[in-house]
């Protein structure tokens, strides 16, 4: 069993897949975009290269997958579980906390784009991390 294989379950398809869902919903949210400083393709460009370079990031955090090649790693559960989910959801889910007690305090009808951006931006690679994990686990118990 190679741990790359559940590395890029985890990253590569939730990579494509965010950048995809943010470039269509960046494109409808800013179709009537009508400012002085910003134009709607500049708005456009920005937000895509910001969830590829988000995206990215997360990916890099993904590597403490392989600490599962270690031993002691690989035969605790606990160990597995922080190896795979604490580094890279940590950033996620500070910013959803701290956009969520913003929105809390200026009132929650102003944040449904912005919410809405962070679930795309976000779900599919708690998604992917899940699923690896899974499939990851399930291996690890087969003979």
């Amino acid at each position: 069993m190679r741990i790359s294989k559940y590395y890029l379950q985890a990253t590569l398809i939730p990579f494509l897949v965010t950048v995809g869902i943010t470039a269509i919903f960046t494109i409808i949210e800013n179709r009537q975009l009508s400012s002085q400083g910003l134009t709607q393709e500049t708005a456009i460009t920005t937000a895509i290269l910001s969830s590829i370079l988000y995206c990215l990031l997360l990916n890099v955090l993904c590597l403490t997958i392989f600490l599962c090649k270690l031993e002691v790693v690989k035969n605790s559960l606990l160990l597995t579980v922080l190896s795979w989910f604490l580094l890279p959801l940590s950033p996620a889910l500070v910013i959803i906390l701290k956009d969520f007690n913003y929105y809390l305090d200026i009132g929650l009808s102003s944040a449904s784009g912005d919410l809405l951006y962070l679930a795309f931006l976000n779900g599919p690679l708690i998604v992917g991390l899940t699923w690896s994990f899974i499939s990851y686990r399930k291996a690890l118990a087969s003979p």
